[in-house]
């Protein structure tokens, strides 16, 4: 079975890129007790010492009414953007972790770092590291802790590629929260995308079509690399069950999404299963030998691993 895309691809390489070390001490942190600080204390801490006003801390990650709002534990920062705002005032992250202490945190704030691991290993693809996690959800005493480890061991299934792992109720449990978002965000992007593989192709193709129409125009990065990288899925869906003809209304999504840095990624992949695609017509070798210099150019940018399963793709549909 063909790898789906991991929404957390991106958000790893800029936010989650902790040694073995960083993800010992957040993952400590969330069972042992220390310093008591909410976050937006201990940022307000932070940004005195180094004698910053709230806009200079802020700087263009957030806004400073916003920070404000943080600091006086009024509003939720993000996972993405507490890490960026750590980065861009060069503070160590395994320090600013070690230093909350999980009694005290609220509980959205013990939720942002238990699903900040779960990121981390579910792109790791880390079994080990996930039931770690699990084994200290269901020791804990989140009042959501049911919803998390459900959410966990749908990964573990994923990451195994066993759906078998999971009753039918717990797929459809997973299944009914995606259909019951109305209006996506980014947590719910995350969330049907790597989750894409609990429905079939025809509850995909009604799904996906509904939230890129809803969202293809965002001028938000973070929306669009998760628009594309759902677009990408939904290419791979439709080859393996040789549905061609379904394709051509995502490529034409794709490209209505402006090629710039932070999506050039996804951006190079859409040509080449769209290439596999174009091949099924008319079997013009051009449209292959296309294919194999972004498979070889994925390959040269250090994943290997997904660069020969893109390949396997190709071999597949000659």
């Amino acid at each position: 079975m063909f790898m789906f895309l991991p929404l957390f691809l991106t958000i790893y390489l800029v936010y989650f890129g902790y040694n073995e070390k960083e993800r010992n001490v957040i993952f400590d942190s969330l069972k042992l007790e220390g310093i008591k600080m909410t976050i937006g204390e201990l940022l307000k801490d932070y940004r005195i010492s180094q004698r910053k006003t709230q806009k200079q801390w802020a700087k263009d990650v957030i806004s400073p009414s916003f920070y404000a709002k943080v600091e006086k534990n009024l509003s939720r920062i993000s996972a993405e953007d507490l890490i960026e705002l750590l980065h861009s005032n060069q503070i160590p992250v395994i320090d600013f972790f070690s230093k909350l202490n999980q009694k005290d945190k609220s509980v959205n704030q013990q939720e942002l770092e238990i699903n900040r691991l779960i990121n981390e290993a579910y792109y790791q693809n880390s079994k080990k590291e996930l039931q770690q996690i699990r084994d200290v959800v269901a020791e804990g005493e989140l009042p959501n802790k049911n919803d998390e480890l459900l959410l966990i061991d749908a990964y573990i299934a994923v990451i195994s590629k066993d759906l078998t792992m999971l009753d039918k109720e717990v797929i459809d449990r997973m299944k009914e929260k995606v259909f019951n978002i109305s209006n996506f965000d980014e947590d719910g992007l995350i969330m049907y995308c790597n989750f894409m593989s609990f429905y079939d192709l025809n509850s995909n193709l009604l799904l996906s079509k509904r939230i890129i129409k809803q969202l293809v125009g965002s001028s938000s990065v973070r929306i669009q690399e998760k628009i594309l990288a759902i677009i990408i899925n939904m290419l791979i869906f439709c080859i393996r069950n040789k549905r061609f003809e379904e394709t051509e209304s995502f490529v034409n999504y794709a490209d209505q999404i402006k090629t710039k840095p932070e999506v050039f990624f996804y951006k190079l992949l859409i040509p080449a299963f769209y290439n596999i695609v174009k091949y099924q017509d008319n079997h013009d070798q051009k449209y292959l030998d296309e294919t194999e210099i972004i498979i070889e150019s994925i390959k040269l940018a250090g994943m290997p691993d997904y660069g020969k399963e893109l390949e396997e793709l190709l071999v597949a549909n000659k």
